[in-house]
């Protein structure tokens, strides 16, 4: 009887220092870096300017704490190169912009097959965030493996504050896609 206690007792404690001092991001089948790719159709002065305050807050220390996501020491990737993305802008205008569900596994198979060794980009990337800086001035986002875009709702217009076009951005942000 007291054996039985005595052991009780032990494997209790055991899995509460298991559980109190064994970090969650060990476990398997967690990641924690962002691999992102941003897109727009070329020219226009409204895409140039928000894809400019797009690359100040990635490149600061804001993007930190404003999206909860880890971007120094190439943890996560923010990847501007369209000629190096290898996206046309006939596919990006074919989902972002008409919605073409037969695109979808096109723009899917793009980015999972993205690869940057020099910035440690081996499996994809987990989504794509468009500006549409011609017909709707709305950011969006399509995420590898889904058959929809999801649309920030309210309108960014150059002139818009930077603060609001940080926060579309973050909200356009998650999930992780690539498996660990």
């Amino acid at each position: 009887m007291k054996m039985n206690l005595l052991r009780r007792r032990v494997v209790g404690m055991v899995a509460f220092v298991i559980y109190t001092f064994l970090p969650i991001d060990s476990f398997a089948g967690s990641r924690s870096d962002h691999f992102v790719a941003w897109g727009s159709l070329r020219g226009g002065v409204e895409n140039q300017e928000i894809a400019g305050k797009i690359k100040e807050f990635a490149n600061s220390d804001r993007i930190d704490s404003a999206c909860d996501i880890q971007w120094k020491n190439n943890d996560s990737m923010l990847y501007f190169n369209n000629h190096l993305l290898k996206i046309p802008d006939d596919l990006l205008r074919k989902v972002f912009i008409e919605r073409d569900s037969e695109s979808f596994s096109a723009l899917s198979h793009a980015l999972r097959s993205f690869r940057h060794l020099e910035t440690n980009a081996r499996d994809g990337l987990d989504r794509i965030i468009f500006y549409d800086g011609e017909r709707s001035f709305r950011m969006m986002s399509f995420t590898v493996g889904t058959r929809r875009v999801k649309t920030y709702p309210q309108v960014l217009r150059a002139p818009a504050r930077t603060k609001e076009i940080e926060r579309a951005f973050c909200s356009l942000l998650p999930p992780i896609t690539r498996a660990p």
